[in-house]
């Protein structure tokens, strides 16, 4: 046992303080905390110094490269010798200290401001004259570089296993487990079948991921677990990140890469943007099973794509062509604006896009053309949408796409666990008004949260009974299908009615599911236009190029004065 404090001789003694440190993976390579600690004693022993157990500062479980405030007891010493609380800083080695060369040394030459110094029991120097500087510079770097060999060697076996097809990249994905035998991934096909089905909600129903996680939640499908730790507890729900983690996986496709992207992953965001990519002569390919298709997947980064880009977060006005317009001469992206009514006019605003504000006194430079990205009111492009609605009344541009729709190519059995999975959200959130009612009834619930929330699950369960109702329309009998055409031919007729009436809503969501692409040509008033169509064959559509006279400014004015002559009457007798 250590007493409070070692008996100082006759002669004053050294006060000093011993620094412990052990990372996890050092446990069993002779660097062990109470190996370090007892040949410190020893030391002690040997030497003229008195030692107070409250000096004594143990470290496990910390990397030497961490700085010191991200160290609890370096932090703790470094405060206690800013006190004076001892007068020499003891370590076993000096890679327990530090093993980055800069931090090292920093923290030597905080400490000599302290007037405490530094030594190392198994590497003998002194760090009050200049060769013991020298030396500390230089085992110091020693230090780094043996960690960084460490980390080499490591990242090459790492390589090494990746090309043979070993896992070596932690956690497998869910969906897969790790092979014991040879290292390689398999796939656990009761996992699988939900990872399709997430794909499907994103790619076939355009949900967005809150959707997603709320639909998946009220089916009571068993949540990722940690595969290695086994006593950690999960509250068996599925949250918005976990899934768009695994809507972000390529390793679903049979195609995992070690040192693709740099780190940290950030889903999405690293899919898209090369500059989050390392050069591809550093990726390695690992062959994994795959679960899903390769197109399924660009599908699902395509739709992820929208949902960022159609958030309601990112958007305070609805615009018909938002997103979809480039501009014709310099290729870049316009942007959506809006300009209200001016004050003491009666007015809903305009609506405009553009590229990039700028006059020709702005300073710096900017590779758009300028003085043709220029503003362009929304109701210029009105005959994209006319263009648009003369094709969707033609039936043999619109049944393809209601034949689909209402006879999809999938078999009773499976149309018949769709509904069952509805009605079995139908069920849990019918359970959930009852809970959220006994709340109100029994607690002091608050009228308006009551109201609030009661009102969303409504709107949620109408959502469900629709899905049941249009699933149940799948199911079509023999007669039906003799009658198909005839049943196309009056869904054809009712959608014609609903594009003559269209809201400014519907125009939005008819516009985006038909067009790809618009390439503007403000100052020359036309537009080249992609649209796209389902065809015959249930995963491939066909597009249509065309090129659309817009209206001028002028053209523009001249609907304005015809719709509201009297202002303009007005206005000219006042000039």
């Amino acid at each position: 046992m250590l007493n409070n404090s070692l008996k100082n001789k006759e002669t004053k003694q050294l006060r000093v303080a011993l620094y412990l440190r052990v990372s996890t993976d050092e446990q069993t390579k002779g660097y062990g905390l109470s190996v370090q600690k007892d040949k410190l004693l020893a030391f002690i022993q040997s030497q003229d110094y008195s030692l107070d157990k409250k000096h004594i500062y143990t470290e496990e479980g910390f990397s030497g490269t961490l700085p010191i405030n991200d160290r609890p007891e370096l932090k703790r010493l470094f405060s206690d010798a800013h006190n004076k609380e001892f007068d020499v800083v003891l370590v076993y080695r000096l890679d327990r200290f530090f093993r980055k060369t800069r931090l090292l040394l920093e923290s030597i030459d905080q400490l000599n401001t302290y007037g405490v110094g530094f030594r190392s029991i198994t590497e003998a120097f002194d760090t009050t004259n200049s060769t013991g500087k020298f030396m500390t510079t230089l085992l110091g770097a020693v230090a780094e570089m043996e960690r960084d060999t460490i980390r080499e060697r490591t990242m090459n076996g790492k390589a090494s296993a990746a090309k043979a097809g070993k896992w070596t990249t932690g956690v497998p994905p869910y969906g897969y487990r790790i092979n014991k035998a040879t290292k390689k991934l398999i796939v656990v096909e009761e996992e699988a079948k939900v990872v399709r089905k997430l794909y499907e909600m994103l790619v076939y129903e355009r949900l967005p991921l809150r959707d997603i996680s709320r639909q998946i939640n009220y089916l009571k499908i068993s949540s990722p677990k940690h595969t290695t730790i086994k006593t950690r507890n999960t509250l068996n729900f599925w949250h918005v990140r976990t899934i768009g983690r695994m809507l972000t996986n390529e390793t679903y496709t049979g195609h995992a890469f070690f040192r693709k992207y740099l780190r940290p992953f950030n889903n999405l965001t690293s899919l898209i943007d090369d500059n989050l990519k390392r050069p591809k002569e550093d990726w390695i390919e690992i062959s994994v099973p795959p679960i899903i298709s390769i197109d399924l997947f660009n599908k699902a980064k395509e739709q992820l794509t929208l949902n960022r880009e159609n958030a309601k977060r990112n958007t305070k006005q609805k615009y018909l062509y938002a997103k979809l317009l480039d501009c014709g001469y310099c290729k870049y992206k316009l942007f959506s604006g809006f300009q209200p009514p001016r004050k003491g006019r009666n007015g809903i605003g305009t609506k405009y896009y553009h590229g990039i504000n700028r006059k020709s006194t702005d300073v710096g430079t900017t590779n758009r053309c300028v003085t043709n990205c220029i503003q362009c009111a929304e109701s210029r492009l009105e005959p994209i949408w006319d263009s648009l609605k003369n094709i969707l009344k033609d039936p043999k541009n619109t049944i393809p796409a209601l034949e689909k729709y209402t006879f999809q190519n999938e078999n009773k059995e499976s149309v018949r666990k769709k509904i069952s999975e509805s009605e079995n959200r139908l069920e849990a959130l019918a359970n959930k008004i009852k809970k959220l009612v006994k709340v109100y009834v029994e607690s002091d619930l608050d009228e308006k949260e009551y109201k609030s929330r009661m009102s969303e699950y409504k709107r949620e369960e109408e959502k469900i009974k629709q899905e049941i109702s249009k699933l149940n329309n799948f199911i079509v009998s023999r007669k039906d299908n003799v009658d198909r055409h005839k049943i196309l031919q009056e869904l054809h007729s009712k959608v014609k009615d609903r594009i003559e009436s269209a809201t400014y809503e519907d125009k939005l969501f008819i516009i985006h599911l038909f067009v790809e692409r618009i390439t503007l040509y403000a100052r020359n008033n036309y537009a080249d236009v992609i649209f796209r169509f389902p065809s015959q064959n249930t995963e491939s559509t066909s597009k249509l190029f065309l090129t659309i006279k817009i209206l001028s400014e002028k053209e523009i004015a001249s609907v304005n004065i015809k719709s509201r002559p009297l202002m303009y009457r007005t206005k000219e007798v006042l000039h």
